[in-house]
């Protein structure tokens, strides 16, 4: 009965654990299933992928709802590249010898004052690349969230 005993115990503890690894998996994914509107615990790559964007409100997480065909796809993924090429590194600011702080304050002065002209700039091109029907869908989505926004308020 003893040997019993510990395999059902066994068993019991093994089904928590693997219950509960399940659970905090679902937690962690949490925020970027509902940024989805996916109700599974499990993470999905869409086609057009971009984490440097904070989640569902910005219009690049709209953008993932439009289907974009491939070349759409990749047109605006060069249009983003292209921004970030332009963008000054942190990295000059610092040498072997030590760290230029003049520099650094120049470099994020520059990055801060550039920031808004420069996404205004990515959507107005990952706006030109839409089709008129993705064009109309994009508006009633960003609708539909500036809703969803606002009953949380």
């Amino acid at each position: 009965m003893k040997i019993k005993n510990k395999i059902v115990s066994g068993l019991v503890l093994s089904s928590l654990l693997a219950g509960g690894l399940y659970a905090a998996n679902c937690e962690m994914d949490k925020k970027e299933n509902m940024r989805k509107n996916d109700s599974s615990c499990m993470m999905h790559k869409g086609k057009f992928e971009n984490k440097n964007h904070r989640g569902e409100f910005h219009i690049f997480g709209i953008f993932k709802e439009l289907n974009l065909t491939a070349e759409q796809d990749e047109k605006i993924k060069k249009i983003i590249e292209d921004s970030r090429k332009n963008e000054k590194s942190l990295n000059e600011a610092f040498t072997k010898d030590g760290f230029d702080k003049a520099k650094y304050i120049q470099i994020m002065t520059e990055k801060r004052d550039n920031m808004l002209k420069s996404n205004a700039e990515v959507i107005e091109k990952s706006y030109a690349v839409l089709t008129d029907k993705q064009k109309e869908q994009l508006k009633v989505l960003m609708d539909l969230r500036k809703e969803k926004m606002d009953k949380r308020l």
